[in-house]
């Protein structure tokens, strides 16, 4: 027989907190000391919005485990909530110091960057989107079952499609690239650089945007038709900007200085310190020595520049990572801010 807890799980991955809560409490003498109990009940009662109990059994587990991941993500989540955002940042800092490819830890440092302001926090409580940045429960067994019973369903219906109903197969994941099929007269234009182009779309198609760029980047320096250009052109157009945790090609310095031109329009995340630091009411550059971050290895210097001022200034004394776009001036890369990260933590 499954325990308490374990049945609570259960119950919660299928979102009948109500009845994880009544299972716990039941058992709440026999469990005073186990830390999977007060983390599984605060958790239930954080997804009811009993807030208060929720930190009160967070506070339990923590005497008993100080460094859990999870924990300190259930934490950070009350007082996100709460729209205490500075204390919520720096529980995330904490888990990354225990786990650097935290990516719920990340992704919730990029919404508080993004929709920090008490109001717009708001917003998101009231309609749950909230509960995107809460510990995950797992998958809902209830809706796997109701989605095998509906694949089954439309697995019979797909065959039927197959045989009987009129297909049309030019429609991508992402967006409608049959126009930017290479045609006839696109063909004739060199090996290398139609193999550029058709690599691109197989890298759009699998959201390597960055990938993709680079291979365009190949077309449009090249001598290929003016046709084939305009192409490679309207499909940069499809392109999303990335954040840190959704970068999936990133190329460094040494691979950008050696051939700027290839990686120009693509995005990097390079760490290092800040430098010559200037700003106003609304935009901010600085040189990013890359590399640098350690006071030992410099790679090289490039400023970098964001025509908006965000909302946290950059501190020289400390290291950054910095996500930016390539762009030239002159002979030397230059990089138009996307976003910066730093520790709120002292060195």
């Amino acid at each position: 027989m499954k325990s308490a807890i374990d049945r609570a799980r259960y119950m919660m991955r299928c979102r009948e907190f109500s009845e994880a809560i009544q299972t716990l409490n039941e058992k709440k003498e026999l469990y005073e000391e186990s830390f999977d109990f007060h983390y599984t009940l605060g958790l239930a009662f954080l997804y009811v919005g009993d807030t208060g109990s929720a930190a009160e059994n967070f506070e339990a587990a923590r005497k008993i485990k100080i460094n859990d991941a999870n924990l300190l993500l259930a934490q950070a989540a009350i007082h996100l909530r709460r729209g205490n955002t500075e204390r919520a940042v720096q529980y995330y800092l904490d888990i990354l110091d225990l786990e650097p490819q935290n990516q719920n830890a990340k992704r919730a440092l990029e919404f508080v960057r993004a929709h920090g302001d008490y109001e717009e926090i708001c917003r998101w409580v009231d309609d749950g989107r909230i509960e995107l940045y809460y510990p995950p429960l797992g998958a809902n067994p209830k809706k796997i079952r109701a989605l095998a019973a509906a694949l089954l369903c439309g697995a019979l219906v797909g065959v039927l499609a197959f045989h009987f109903w009129p297909r049309d197969f030019s429609k991508s994941e992402r967006a409608d690239l049959s126009s930017l099929v290479l045609s006839v007269d696109d063909s004739a234009n060199a090996r290398g650089v139609k193999k550029a182009y058709n690599k691109a779309l197989e890298y759009f198609e699998q959201r390597r945007d960055n990938a993709a760029q680079r291979e365009l980047n190949r077309v449009l320096n090249s001598a290929a038709s003016a046709g084939l250009k305009q192409k490679a052109r309207s499909l940069m157009s499809y392109f999303e900007a990335p954040g840190f945790d959704s970068l999936k090609d990133n190329f460094s310095y040494e691979e950008v200085a050696s051939q700027s031109a290839l990686y120009l329009d693509c995005y990097v995340d390079w760490s290092g310190r800040a430098s010559n630091l200037v700003q106003d009411e609304n935009s901010m550059s600085f040189d990013l020595l890359v590399g640098y971050e350690d006071l030992k290895d410099l790679k090289g210097v490039v400023r970098v520049y964001f025509d908006f001022l965000p909302e946290r200034g950059v501190d020289v004394e400390k290291p950054v990572r910095v996500l930016g776009k390539i762009g030239l001036d002159g002979n030397n890369v230059v990089l138009k801010g996307r976003s910066f990260y730093q520790s709120v933590k002292e060195f």
